[in-house]
Protein backbone atom coordinates (compact mmCIF):
# COMPACT_ATOMS: atom_id res chain seq x y z
CA UNK A 1 0.00 0.00 0.00
CA UNK A 2 1.12 3.57 -0.58
CA UNK A 3 1.32 5.75 2.30
CA UNK A 4 1.81 9.04 0.10
CA UNK A 5 -2.06 8.87 -0.66
CA UNK A 6 -4.73 9.68 1.43
CA UNK A 7 -8.64 9.45 0.86
CA UNK A 8 -10.82 12.30 2.75
CA UNK A 9 -14.72 11.95 2.96
CA UNK A 10 -16.35 14.98 4.01
CA UNK A 11 -19.93 14.19 5.94
CA UNK A 12 -21.33 17.47 5.38
CA UNK A 13 -25.17 18.84 5.71
CA UNK A 14 -25.50 19.69 2.38
CA UNK A 15 -22.67 16.93 0.21
CA UNK A 16 -20.92 13.78 1.30
CA UNK A 17 -17.78 14.38 -0.81
CA UNK A 18 -14.80 12.21 -0.91
CA UNK A 19 -11.09 13.18 -2.29
CA UNK A 20 -8.06 11.21 -2.97
CA UNK A 21 -4.59 12.98 -2.60
CA UNK A 22 -0.86 11.80 -3.25
CA UNK A 23 1.93 13.71 -1.34
CA UNK A 24 4.67 14.34 -3.77
CA UNK A 25 8.17 14.47 -2.64
CA UNK A 26 8.09 17.97 -1.44
CA UNK A 27 5.79 16.71 1.13
CA UNK A 28 2.18 18.61 -0.55
CA UNK A 29 -0.84 16.65 -1.04
CA UNK A 30 -2.28 16.90 -4.72
CA UNK A 31 -6.21 16.57 -5.59
CA UNK A 32 -6.18 13.35 -7.79
CA UNK A 33 -9.93 12.35 -7.52
CA UNK A 34 -12.81 13.71 -5.86
CA UNK A 35 -16.50 12.38 -5.97
CA UNK A 36 -19.45 14.18 -4.62
CA UNK A 37 -23.29 13.07 -3.64
CA UNK A 38 -25.61 16.29 -3.24
CA UNK A 39 -27.73 14.34 -0.07
CA UNK A 40 -29.29 17.18 1.84
CA UNK A 41 -28.68 15.33 4.92
CA UNK A 42 -30.00 18.72 6.90
CA UNK A 43 -33.33 17.48 5.69
CA UNK A 44 -33.28 14.04 6.86
CA UNK A 45 -33.32 15.64 10.67
CA UNK A 46 -36.70 15.07 12.30
CA UNK A 47 -38.88 16.66 14.74
CA UNK A 48 -37.00 15.26 17.09
CA UNK A 49 -33.47 15.91 15.69
CA UNK A 50 -32.95 12.45 14.84
CA UNK A 51 -31.50 11.72 11.44
CA UNK A 52 -34.14 9.67 9.94
CA UNK A 53 -33.42 6.01 9.08
CA UNK A 54 -33.54 7.25 5.17
CA UNK A 55 -30.85 9.86 5.75
CA UNK A 56 -28.65 7.01 7.54
CA UNK A 57 -29.04 4.78 4.58
CA UNK A 58 -28.66 7.60 1.97
CA UNK A 59 -24.76 7.90 4.10
CA UNK A 60 -24.09 4.10 4.25
CA UNK A 61 -25.07 3.65 0.27
CA UNK A 62 -22.89 6.80 -0.84
CA UNK A 63 -20.48 5.21 1.31
CA UNK A 64 -20.54 2.16 -0.21
CA UNK A 65 -20.07 3.78 -3.45
CA UNK A 66 -17.23 5.31 -2.05
CA UNK A 67 -15.54 2.98 -1.25
CA UNK A 68 -15.42 1.15 -4.72
CA UNK A 69 -13.44 4.04 -5.88
CA UNK A 70 -11.15 3.91 -2.42
CA UNK A 71 -10.43 0.41 -3.37
CA UNK A 72 -8.87 1.28 -6.69
CA UNK A 73 -6.64 3.43 -5.38
CA UNK A 74 -3.36 1.87 -3.69
CA UNK A 75 -4.82 3.74 -0.33
CA UNK A 76 -3.61 3.25 3.59
CA UNK A 77 -5.03 5.92 5.14
CA UNK A 78 -9.09 6.94 4.80
CA UNK A 79 -9.68 9.79 6.92
CA UNK A 80 -13.46 10.53 7.44
CA UNK A 81 -14.78 13.27 9.22
CA UNK A 82 -18.20 14.44 9.99
CA UNK A 83 -20.16 18.23 10.74
CA UNK A 84 -22.95 20.11 11.59
CA UNK A 85 -25.99 17.49 10.21
CA UNK A 86 -24.37 15.06 12.36
CA UNK A 87 -23.50 17.58 15.47
CA UNK A 88 -26.96 18.23 15.69
CA UNK A 89 -28.64 14.60 15.07
CA UNK A 90 -29.69 13.47 18.76
CA UNK A 91 -28.44 9.56 17.19
CA UNK A 92 -25.56 10.66 16.50
CA UNK A 93 -23.43 7.72 18.20
CA UNK A 94 -26.08 5.34 16.56
CA UNK A 95 -25.46 6.75 13.17
CA UNK A 96 -21.84 6.71 13.61
CA UNK A 97 -21.74 2.82 15.01
CA UNK A 98 -23.92 2.06 12.38
CA UNK A 99 -20.99 3.61 9.59
CA UNK A 100 -18.18 1.81 11.31
CA UNK A 101 -20.97 -1.68 10.92
CA UNK A 102 -21.44 -1.55 7.42
CA UNK A 103 -18.44 -0.15 6.12
CA UNK A 104 -15.59 -0.34 8.50
CA UNK A 105 -14.81 3.75 8.40
CA UNK A 106 -14.34 5.43 11.79
CA UNK A 107 -15.59 9.25 11.70
CA UNK A 108 -14.29 11.74 13.42
CA UNK A 109 -17.18 14.39 14.68
CA UNK A 110 -16.09 17.82 14.55
CA UNK A 111 -16.90 19.87 17.46
CA UNK A 112 -17.76 23.40 16.29
CA UNK A 113 -14.13 24.74 17.36
CA UNK A 114 -12.49 22.16 15.26
CA UNK A 115 -15.07 22.81 12.12
CA UNK A 116 -13.91 26.41 12.40
CA UNK A 117 -10.51 25.52 12.68
CA UNK A 118 -9.88 23.16 9.89
CA UNK A 119 -11.43 25.78 7.64
CA UNK A 120 -8.97 28.68 8.72
CA UNK A 121 -6.21 26.34 9.02
CA UNK A 122 -7.42 25.25 5.14
CA UNK A 123 -6.76 29.05 3.91
CA UNK A 124 -4.41 30.99 5.51
CA UNK A 125 -0.62 29.21 4.22
CA UNK A 126 -2.84 30.01 1.03
CA UNK A 127 -3.35 33.88 1.19
CA UNK A 128 -1.22 36.59 1.40
CA UNK A 129 -2.88 38.41 4.23
CA UNK A 130 -1.66 38.59 7.57
CA UNK A 131 -5.06 40.10 9.10
CA UNK A 132 -8.75 38.86 8.16
CA UNK A 133 -12.33 36.88 8.69
CA UNK A 134 -13.17 33.63 6.99
CA UNK A 135 -16.41 32.16 6.80
CA UNK A 136 -17.21 28.60 5.72
CA UNK A 137 -20.91 28.38 4.83
CA UNK A 138 -22.12 24.45 4.77
CA UNK A 139 -25.53 22.96 4.71
CA UNK A 140 -27.08 23.55 7.94
CA UNK A 141 -24.17 25.54 9.98
CA UNK A 142 -21.66 28.54 9.20
CA UNK A 143 -18.07 28.83 10.45
CA UNK A 144 -16.49 32.33 10.95
CA UNK A 145 -13.16 32.90 12.53
CA UNK A 146 -11.25 36.43 12.75
CA UNK A 147 -7.34 36.05 13.00
CA UNK A 148 -4.55 38.76 13.29
CA UNK A 149 -0.93 38.19 12.41
CA UNK A 150 -1.93 34.35 10.79
CA UNK A 151 -3.15 33.26 13.82
CA UNK A 152 -7.06 32.67 14.71
CA UNK A 153 -8.23 34.75 17.58
CA UNK A 154 -11.96 34.06 17.69
CA UNK A 155 -14.05 31.43 16.10
CA UNK A 156 -17.74 31.08 16.02
CA UNK A 157 -20.21 28.14 14.64
CA UNK A 158 -23.95 29.52 13.82
CA UNK A 159 -26.59 26.53 13.35
CA UNK A 160 -27.62 27.92 9.89
CA UNK A 161 -26.21 27.06 6.50
CA UNK A 162 -26.94 27.45 2.92
CA UNK A 163 -30.10 24.79 3.34
CA UNK A 164 -31.60 25.73 6.48
CA UNK A 165 -31.52 28.94 5.97
CA UNK A 166 -33.18 28.38 2.42
CA UNK A 167 -35.77 26.16 4.18
CA UNK A 168 -36.74 29.02 6.63
CA UNK A 169 -36.87 31.72 4.57
CA UNK A 170 -36.61 31.21 0.63
CA UNK A 171 -38.25 28.17 0.39
CA UNK A 172 -40.41 29.08 -2.60
CA UNK A 173 -39.55 29.14 -6.55
CA UNK A 174 -39.26 32.38 -6.90
CA UNK A 175 -37.62 34.64 -4.29
CA UNK A 176 -39.55 38.05 -2.57
CA UNK A 177 -38.09 41.49 -1.02
CA UNK A 178 -39.75 40.63 1.74
CA UNK A 179 -38.16 37.05 2.21
CA UNK A 180 -34.66 38.88 1.79
CA UNK A 181 -35.69 41.74 4.17
CA UNK A 182 -36.46 39.05 6.83
CA UNK A 183 -33.24 37.17 6.04
CA UNK A 184 -31.24 40.15 6.39
CA UNK A 185 -32.51 41.11 9.87
CA UNK A 186 -32.02 37.50 10.97
CA UNK A 187 -28.48 37.50 10.03
CA UNK A 188 -27.77 40.94 11.42
CA UNK A 189 -29.12 39.56 14.48
CA UNK A 190 -26.91 36.88 15.03
CA UNK A 191 -23.67 38.79 13.57
CA UNK A 192 -24.57 41.13 16.39
CA UNK A 193 -23.81 38.06 19.19
CA UNK A 194 -19.73 38.59 18.06
CA UNK A 195 -18.69 41.66 19.63
CA UNK A 196 -15.71 40.99 17.99
CA UNK A 197 -16.53 40.97 14.63
CA UNK A 198 -18.17 44.90 14.22
CA UNK A 199 -16.54 46.38 12.00
CA UNK A 200 -12.93 45.23 12.56
CA UNK A 201 -12.59 46.12 8.59
CA UNK A 202 -10.71 43.44 7.92
CA UNK A 203 -11.06 41.53 4.35
CA UNK A 204 -13.03 38.50 4.40
CA UNK A 205 -11.95 35.31 3.00
CA UNK A 206 -14.63 32.46 1.67
CA UNK A 207 -14.73 28.38 1.12
CA UNK A 208 -17.13 25.88 0.69
CA UNK A 209 -19.53 25.11 -2.80
CA UNK A 210 -21.69 28.74 -2.19
CA UNK A 211 -18.46 30.36 -2.10
CA UNK A 212 -16.71 28.48 -4.83
CA UNK A 213 -19.95 29.28 -7.28
CA UNK A 214 -20.61 33.03 -6.52
CA UNK A 215 -16.32 33.25 -7.70
CA UNK A 216 -17.12 31.42 -10.58
CA UNK A 217 -19.92 33.35 -11.20
CA UNK A 218 -18.16 36.60 -10.94
CA UNK A 219 -15.48 35.27 -13.09
CA UNK A 220 -18.06 33.98 -16.03
CA UNK A 221 -19.44 37.81 -16.12
CA UNK A 222 -16.48 39.42 -15.80
CA UNK A 223 -14.28 36.87 -17.85
CA UNK A 224 -11.44 37.36 -15.35
CA UNK A 225 -9.31 35.28 -12.74
CA UNK A 226 -9.71 37.81 -10.22
CA UNK A 227 -10.87 36.10 -6.97
CA UNK A 228 -11.49 39.58 -5.40
CA UNK A 229 -15.09 40.60 -5.34
CA UNK A 230 -16.02 44.52 -4.15
CA UNK A 231 -19.45 44.98 -1.97
CA UNK A 232 -21.57 45.91 -5.17
CA UNK A 233 -19.99 42.97 -7.00
CA UNK A 234 -21.92 40.43 -5.16
CA UNK A 235 -25.03 42.64 -4.12
CA UNK A 236 -25.04 42.51 -8.04
CA UNK A 237 -24.72 38.83 -8.33
CA UNK A 238 -27.15 38.94 -5.90
CA UNK A 239 -29.52 40.92 -7.18
CA UNK A 240 -29.90 39.05 -10.82
CA UNK A 241 -29.91 35.77 -9.25
CA UNK A 242 -32.67 36.44 -6.64
CA UNK A 243 -35.05 38.06 -9.67
CA UNK A 244 -35.18 34.76 -11.27
CA UNK A 245 -37.28 31.66 -10.33
CA UNK A 246 -35.07 28.54 -9.71
CA UNK A 247 -35.70 27.33 -13.05
CA UNK A 248 -34.40 30.22 -14.43
CA UNK A 249 -31.38 30.38 -12.40
CA UNK A 250 -30.03 27.22 -14.64
CA UNK A 251 -28.67 29.65 -17.44
CA UNK A 252 -26.22 31.37 -15.26
CA UNK A 253 -22.64 30.59 -15.92
CA UNK A 254 -21.07 29.41 -13.19
CA UNK A 255 -23.62 28.05 -10.99
CA UNK A 256 -23.61 24.23 -10.20
CA UNK A 257 -27.16 22.86 -10.64
CA UNK A 258 -27.03 21.42 -7.87
CA UNK A 259 -26.95 24.59 -5.96
CA UNK A 260 -29.32 26.65 -7.87
CA UNK A 261 -32.14 26.22 -5.05
CA UNK A 262 -29.82 27.59 -2.27
CA UNK A 263 -27.14 29.74 -3.48
CA UNK A 264 -29.59 33.06 -2.95
CA UNK A 265 -29.58 32.97 1.43
CA UNK A 266 -25.73 31.75 0.70
CA UNK A 267 -24.34 35.19 -1.26
CA UNK A 268 -26.97 37.04 1.49
CA UNK A 269 -25.10 35.60 3.91
CA UNK A 270 -21.56 36.83 2.45
CA UNK A 271 -23.10 40.39 1.49
CA UNK A 272 -24.69 40.93 4.87
CA UNK A 273 -21.29 39.93 6.87
CA UNK A 274 -19.33 42.27 4.30
CA UNK A 275 -21.41 44.88 5.12
CA UNK A 276 -21.62 43.93 9.13
CA UNK A 277 -17.50 44.10 8.97
CA UNK A 278 -17.21 46.80 6.75
CA UNK A 279 -14.74 44.63 4.92
CA UNK A 280 -12.42 46.08 2.13
CA UNK A 281 -13.52 43.05 -0.25
CA UNK A 282 -14.35 39.87 -0.32
CA UNK A 283 -11.69 37.19 -1.55
CA UNK A 284 -12.75 33.21 -2.48
CA UNK A 285 -10.58 30.28 -2.61
CA UNK A 286 -10.84 27.08 -3.67
CA UNK A 287 -9.38 25.60 -0.72
CA UNK A 288 -11.49 23.68 1.83
CA UNK A 289 -11.97 22.14 5.56
CA UNK A 290 -10.40 19.25 4.12
CA UNK A 291 -7.20 20.92 3.28
CA UNK A 292 -7.47 21.96 6.72
CA UNK A 293 -7.02 18.62 7.91
CA UNK A 294 -4.56 17.32 6.08
CA UNK A 295 -2.72 20.01 6.80
CA UNK A 296 -3.53 20.18 10.71
CA UNK A 297 -3.04 16.30 11.29
CA UNK A 298 -0.65 14.67 8.11
CA UNK A 299 1.58 17.87 7.95
CA UNK A 300 3.97 19.89 10.42
CA UNK A 301 1.35 22.83 11.15
CA UNK A 302 -0.15 21.68 14.58
CA UNK A 303 -3.51 21.92 15.71
CA UNK A 304 -4.55 25.01 18.10
CA UNK A 305 -6.76 24.05 21.42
Amino acid sequence: MNENVTALIDLGSNSIRLAIYKKDHSGNYEEIKKEKVAARLITYLDEQGKLSPEGTRLIIDTLHTFQKVINSYPISNVIGFATAVIRQAANQEQILAEIIRETGYEFILLSEYEEAYYGFVGVIDSIDLNDGVTIDIGGGSTEITLFENKEMKHYHSFPFGAVSLNTEFTPEPQVTNKQLATLNTYLITQFQSLPWLSNVKYPIIGIGGTVRNLGRIYQKKNNTKENKLQIHDVDKILLEISSLSIDERSKIKGLSKKRKDIIVPGIKTILTLMEFVQAPYFMYTEKSIRDGILNARLNTRGRQE
